[in-house]
């Protein structure tokens, strides 16, 4: 297939093209959202809607869905590995949630699921994997750091530079372990159900509830600590792995 020689030969040039993809989505997004007045919800929602069905579109017409990780694992003790990008998960509960209305449930476990299949499918998915061949470590670390840089775009939601600033240095940490993962186990799935649960009930969150500053810098630093680390551990494992093969 035509773009599976374009992303095999060019894989910078693919990578490049994805991420400008994901950036003027999220522009055009941001501009209807500012027009039609919606919510942040809105604007994640029509934003993910589009890369949604580019990535689906994508994987399908490159046959890369199980090449990326919707597959089983080789073994089942795989699973275990993904344990750790669960962790926010908990922390999230800890204000406690508040569902308003069934309409905003179903509203936000839509948008989110969207949110975790495109945001996996591009970064860990289509992006790894063109990558991966030029080597693990740079495959990781390229993907890492666009990762990162793409939540800069959450300045459109009205946030902070702090704010924005720490969701960038946080989002590099995830985006190092869970790329790890993928080259680890070969398996994508569970990170896009990780990625929607930790949004979805972020989304639910109790209205108006906020950490006291000094505890919201704790627990971003924490967060990032642990997940680089982890990344550092499965980067490893999987180095001792290729050595034991050769």
């Amino acid at each position: 297939m035509k773009r599976n020689r374009f992303a095999e030969r060019h894989p910078y040039w693919f990578v490049a093209i994805l991420e400008i993809v994901v950036i003027v989505v999220y522009l055009i997004a941001g501009t209807i959202a500012h027009f039609l007045k919606l919510s942040n919800l809105g604007l994640y929602g029509l934003a993910n809607l589009g890369l949604t069905v580019i990535v689906a579109g994508l994987l399908t017409g490159m046959g890369w869905w199980k090449a990326i990780g919707f597959r089983s694992p080789g073994r089942r003790g795989d699973l275990l590995y993904f344990l750790v990008p669960f962790l926010p998960l908990f922390i999230n509960f800890i204000p406690g949630v508040e569902v308003t209305s069934i309409g905003y449930l179903l509203q936000v476990f839509v948008i989110t699921l969207m949110v975790g299949f495109a945001e996996e499918g591009i970064f860990r998915g289509l992006m790894l994997n063109a990558l991966k061949v030029q080597g693990l470590w740079q495959a990781a670390i390229i993907t890492a750091l666009l990762f990162g840089l793409t939540h800069a775009l959450n300045a459109l939601t009205g946030k902070s530079l702090a704010e924005n600033v720490a969701q960038i240095c946080y989002a590099l940490a995830i985006g190092f372990a869970f790329a790890a993962l993928v080259l680890q186990t070969g398996i994508l799935w569970p990170l896009v159900l990780a990625h929607w649960l930790i949004d979805f009930i972020n989304f639910l969150q109790t209205p108006g509830f906020t950490y006291p500053a000094p505890w919201n810098v704790l627990i971003t630093v924490s967060l990032a600590v642990v997940f680089t680390a982890y990344d550092v551990f499965v980067m490893l494992q999987k180095e001792q792995v290729k050595v034991m093969q050769a």
